[in-house]
This record gives structure tokens, C-alpha cells and sequence, in this order.
């Protein structure tokens, strides 16, 4: 019996949104706790990047799938990271502060997706 994805977009996209503030706050990037002002360049990146991840991720992975062979899959968390870096780039206000930033949001984001099914 075929399992209905329907909210699987859904997950996605909160996944994203929520993925971005949550790494910046566990890598201490905000001192003390943050209000609404400080979190909301991060909140628009995370919303960027869950668009990202439903519309561009899917033809970059069909367009890299002989790198991602090669590479046993690996090549996807490339394209995670440039994708949060492309979303650093367009919004003003947002700095990711490093490679490790990157890679971290980037897992958090397969991480809680694999978890909760929402991709194939």
C-alpha cells in the first residue's frame, strides 16, 4: 500500500525555516536570547532555502547524478551548503558565519527530513 505524501512539502519547508535560527542559536551566534528583530533575517534565509529545497534541489540532483554516484550521495550535501550559501548571498542582514555553520544546518535539515519521512 502506496503511503499519501501530502504534507511532506509542508515538512520541508518548516524544516528549513526553523533549521536556520536553530544552528545560528546552538552555535552561539546570537548573545543570550534572541528577539523577534535579531531572529528575522535567519527566519527569511530558512523560508529562501525551503523554497530552494522544493523548486531548485530536485534539477540540481538530476543534473549532478553522475557526481552523486560517484561520491555515494555525498554530492547532495554540496549542494545543501551552496544552496545555504546562495541563501546568505540574497538576503541582506544574514551572515552565515562559516563552513561549519553550513554543513550543520544543512544536516539538521536531512537529518529531521529522514526522521520524519518526508523524503524519498
Amino acid at each position: 500500500m502506496k503511503k499519501k505524501r501530502g504534507g511532506s512539502r509542508t515538512i520541508v519547508f518548516l524544516c528549513c525555516v526553523l533549521a536556520v535560527p536553530t544552528v545560528a542559536m546552538m552555535m552561539g551566534v546570537y548573545e543570550g536570547t534572541p528577539t523577534l528583530e535579531q531572529l528575522k533575517p535567519a527566519l527569511v534565509t530558512g523560508a529562501l532555502l525551503g523554497i530552494a529545497h522544493l523548486l531548485l534541489r530536485p534539477v540540481l540532483r538530476v543534473l549532478s547524478a553522475p557526481l552523486g554516484c560517484l561520491t555515494l550521495g555525498l554530492f547532495g550535501m554540496v549542494i545543501d551548503v551552496g544552496m545555504i550559501y546562495g541563501c546568505d548571498k540574497l538576503v541582506e542582514g544574514f551572515e552565515a558565519p562559516g563552513l561549519l555553520y553550513a554543513v550543520l544546518t544543512a544536516v539538521l535539515i536531512n537529518a529531521v527530513c529522514a526522521v520524519t519521512g518526508s523524503r524519498r
